[in-house]
């Protein structure tokens, strides 16, 4: 996890996840597994998922309620279930 990461109430970061589609018990299937890798001034809304495997870029905001299954790229804004990107940020200049 970068730095400046804001997370608000109810977030989700999981690096293993259960398969489902085995056709055996749950709790006996295997589980798929992968590092998170969440970048710097990363903004996770309220109640976000971010499942295993996944990458977060610098300055990308998570909408409140997403869950994120796959890559976010950098700078992007991304809402959704799944999530998707739906805008690009812009940094101000100063």
């Amino acid at each position: 996890m970068g730095d400046h990461v804001l997370m608000g109430p109810g977030v989700l970061v999981t690096a293993a996840n259960y398969r489902f589609n085995d056709g055996q018990p749950v709790t006996e299937q295997a589980m798929d597994e992968g590092d998170v890798i969440i970048g710097n001034d990363v903004w996770l809304g309220a109640r976000a998922m971010v499942m295993p495997g996944v990458t977060i870029g610098d300055g990308a905001i998570i909408g409140a309620g997403s869950v994120v299954t796959r890559d976010i790229p950098p700078m992007t804004i991304a809402a959704g279930v799944p999530a998707k990107v739906i805008s690009q940020r812009e940094l101000q200049k100063t």
